[in-house]
């Protein structure tokens, strides 16, 4: 029992301590990032592969209960059709740890053709992905559990600063109460 506690301990420290050192890595890239979302004149396409598009869909959701037009698209369907969705106003954010995801690196090739922005969150800089994108930020982690793989701190790292993105662009478009309230016409928020 002890030890099955002290893995459940383990896990959620290696997750604090990764959003700590996040909080400690921001810097200038992460106001760019948060402005290059700002200024985007059509949608915002978040996509990601695995848990990595859970992630991204949870990031889009929340800039949109802000008010920030995004949306979530599974890559593979982006290769059968859907980039017709995209037009040159709007931006691809694209999410992976690695930064080296072969379908992700497949769908965002065709989003260049298109001349549509793309920006990145991954766990390396100098990933294919973060060298294909305007602006990218370095979310990098270590897994926790035994194997160093599952994805856990990762996922939360990424999926946290999103949250704090939200929060950042209140401030950046100068949103206000009566703008989150006309997103959340119904239920406690709307109280």
């Amino acid at each position: 029992m002890k030890r099955q506690i002290d893995i459940l301990r383990d896990c959620l420290y290696k997750e604090s301590e990764a959003l700590k050192t996040l909080a400690d890595s921001i810097d200038t890239d992460s106001i760019e990032f948060a402005k290059a979302i700002a200024e985007c004149k059509g949608k915002i396409i978040f996509t990601g592969v695995g848990k990595s598009f859970i992630v991204a869909s949870k990031i889009s959701g929340t800039l949109s209960s802000i008010g920030v037009s995004s949306i979530p698209i599974n890559p593979l369907p982006m290769l059968h059709g859907d980039l017709g969705f995209l037009d040159s106003d709007d931006t691809v954010i694209a999410l992976s740890n690695s930064g080296e995801t072969d379908l992700l690196i497949e769908v965002l090739n065709c989003v260049k053709t298109l001349n549509v922005r793309i920006l990145s969150l991954t766990g390396n800089r100098n990933s294919t992905i973060a060298r294909m994108s305007y602006k990218s930020v370095e979310i990098k982690t270590e897994e926790a559990g035994p194997f160093g793989l599952v994805p856990t701190t990762s996922t939360t790292a990424m999926m946290a600063f999103g949250d704090a993105l939200a929060c950042l662009l209140v401030e950046i478009l100068g949103l206000t109460m009566a703008d989150f309230h006309r997103n959340h016409p119904n239920g406690e928020l709307s109280k």
